[in-house]
């Protein structure tokens, strides 16, 4: 029926001129008289065929092809109406997330740099309460060896000259150190006070305080 097949064909392409349809009638009424077995044919090659597809859809569980209407008319509806809904939702949950995320990042932030304000601050603290009482620990020390020197050897006058003038400029540096570190406390409370600009302010007290410990502990080391 293949030859039938082709004729008929051409002849509904437009491929067989009008004069020559005649010549060609037996053909198509052999073929319109097995049209029932074409249509049986190609029926179960169309099944076939469905059958193949569904398998290679879902190899686990193809549908069966009674459903697949239903199947690509549900599929249709998911695609149009559920997930659009659903994306929307997930892109609301998203857009919370991200607004929590970043309110929690600022207030780390925040926290982060109070802490380092107020470890900064306790450490100067710490740093000029220490150095004074380095210094003073240090004036204990010379005295008390100017103590046994003296208990055991008899002194020079130039010594006791000497002894007594460190001693004034002891009582008197230490004086300067309480009055240094009284004030130092009530400056760092005003820059405790004052934010950012307080804080450069109190680098550069860092600095100089730093540069006048070193310089004592030069004095004393030229004591020594």
């Amino acid at each position: 029926m293949h030859t039938a097949i082709e004729i008929t064909t051409a002849q509904l392409s437009g491929q067989i001129e009008d004069s020559d349809r005649d010549i060609l009638s037996a053909d198509i009424s052999f073929l319109l008289s097995h049209t029932p077995t074409i249509c049986d044919a190609l029926s179960t090659y169309l099944s076939v065929t469905a059958q193949y597809l569904c398998q290679i859809a879902d190899p686990a569980n193809p549908p069966p092809l009674e459903e697949l209407n239903t199947t690509a008319t549900k599929l249709h509806d998911l695609a149009t109406h559920t997930l659009p809904a659903e994306l929307q939702q997930v892109r609301l949950h998203l857009i919370n997330a991200l607004s929590t995320t970043l309110s929690t990042h600022l207030a780390l932030l925040k926290t982060s740099i109070r802490i380092l304000e107020q470890t900064q601050h306790g450490a100067l603290a710490r740093q000029t309460r220490s150095s004074a009482d380095l210094l003073h620990s240090r004036s204990i020390l010379l005295g008390l060896q100017a103590q046994l020197h003296m208990l055991t050897h008899p002194p020079p006058a130039e010594v006791i000259a000497a002894l007594k003038q460190f001693k004034k400029m002891q009582g008197s540096g230490e004086k300067a150190l309480k009055d240094r570190e009284q004030l130092a406390k009530r400056e760092l409370d005003l820059y405790r006070r004052a934010g950012e600009k307080g804080m450069r302010d109190l680098a550069r007290r860092k600095v100089s305080v730093v540069a006048e410990i070193a310089r004592v502990e030069g004095e004393i080391a030229g004591w020594e």
